[in-house]
């Protein structure tokens, strides 16, 4: 391995670290513990990806700068790295993170109020404008109907008097109004007894 490679490796791999440091911040700040240690399933295999995941990326550019060999210096390199991060960039990149946190939540936030106002409310004002000019179609042909209906029923009506006189139904009726009096007073006879 000649010292050009050897550089090159040493500067990925502490760039490495820095981006290991930073990659645990950000893990953390995602994953934030509860208060009380207790084991969980999901948090121990989300901790075993993240740890395996970071392994590929450190091994992915280590195998991109000298063929995957690994010497003593790739380690030291990654420790001073990561000392570095932790002394220089930390506190840059929490607040770094932490703002741009924020800015997605707002971003997230304005998008949603914007596509409420802008899709949700019109078609929900488009619903209910469809809604009462149905109601008010519906009540219109009802009533247009109805008054057809009274007028047909009308000449019908007269007709059926007519008949209904000039054929004589009218007095077989008078003469069985005292037996549907009986039977009327029978049933309210029987549902007093039931109460």
């Amino acid at each position: 391995m000649t010292l050009t490679v050897q550089f090159y490796t040493m500067l990925s791999m502490a760039a490495m670290g820095v981006y290991m440091g930073a990659a645990i911040d950000t893990y953390g700040r995602f994953t934030r513990k509860r208060k009380k240690p207790s084991f969980n399933w999901i948090v121990a295999c989300n901790d075993v990806l993240f740890w395996l995941v970071q392994a590929l990326i450190v091994f992915y550019v280590l195998l991109q700068s000298n063929y995957g060999e690994i010497r003593f210096y790739i380690f030291l390199a990654l420790v001073c790295g990561f000392s570095a991060y932790q002394a220089l960039f930390r506190t840059f990149y929490q607040t770094l993170l932490e703002r741009t946190i924020e800015k997605v939540i707002q971003l997230y936030r304005i998008t949603i109020k914007l596509f409420t106002i802008l899709l949700i409310n019109p078609v929900k004002y488009l619903l209910k404008l469809l809604y009462s000019l149905c109601i008010m179609v519906l009540t219109t042909c009802l009533t247009v109907l109805l008054f057809l209906l009274r007028l047909i029923w009308r000449p019908i009506k007269w007709v059926l008097l007519l008949l209904y006189k000039w054929t004589g139904l009218h007095k077989q009726v008078k003469k069985a109004e005292p037996i549907l009096r009986k039977i009327k007073g029978f049933f309210q006879s029987m549902r007093k007894k039931k109460e």
